[in-house]
């Protein structure tokens, strides 16, 4: 399973858990360890699903998770 398997997952079980913004944050930094590409890699699948499923709640607030946690992501 590659990293960007394990940030998808571990997004989609907090978004659909409800887990508070902050606690889901610090989950999906400790599962990426501070690498950003398998974070944009995630939110993209998330937007590309949301396309085929606009309405999906889960889907929306794992993306929003993850636009979260690339603010607190290195550029470099």
């Amino acid at each position: 399973m590659t990293t960007t398997d394990v940030v998808r997952e571990k997004a989609l079980a907090l978004a659909e858990a409800g887990t508070p913004t902050e606690e889901a944050v610090r989950e999906v930094l400790e599962c990426c360890r501070d690498k950003r590409v398998p974070v944009v890699l995630a939110r993209q699948q998330f937007l590309k699903d949301l396309e085929a499923r606009p309405s999906d709640q889960v889907l929306s607030r794992a993306a929003q998770l993850l636009d979260h946690v690339l603010e607190r992501l290195p550029l470099a």
